[in-house]
């Protein structure tokens, strides 16, 4: 997951998707990623109603499952330039 945060915003989820893919992966491997990544995910739902770092865990859980979707690594990268604008905005 290290080379999620050296690459560029707006393309990091989906050259993790291609790297990932690029490699033979048996299926129950493939499938243990998504149920960890839907695991992950629901509990960092759970997180963010309660106090817990909700938003950490879910952006995990949403990579794990965005390296066996393409579409969900776009929607991702697409997500991550808006906040980063957002943020850029909200800044200045």
């Amino acid at each position: 997951m290290v080379e999620i945060i050296h690459s560029q915003p707006g393309r990091r989820f989906q050259e993790r998707y291609r790297r990932m893919h690029s490699k033979s992966t048996s299926a129950w491997k493939r499938c243990a990623f998504i149920a960890a990544g839907i695991v992950l995910t629901l509990v960092g739902t759970f997180f963010l109603a309660v106090p817990g770092p909700g938003i950490p865990i879910l952006v995990v859980g949403l990579a794990l499952i965005a390296q066996e979707s393409v579409t969900l690594a776009r929607r991702l990268d697409r997500t991550e330039v808006r906040l980063r604008r957002w943020w850029k905005k909200l800044r200045s």
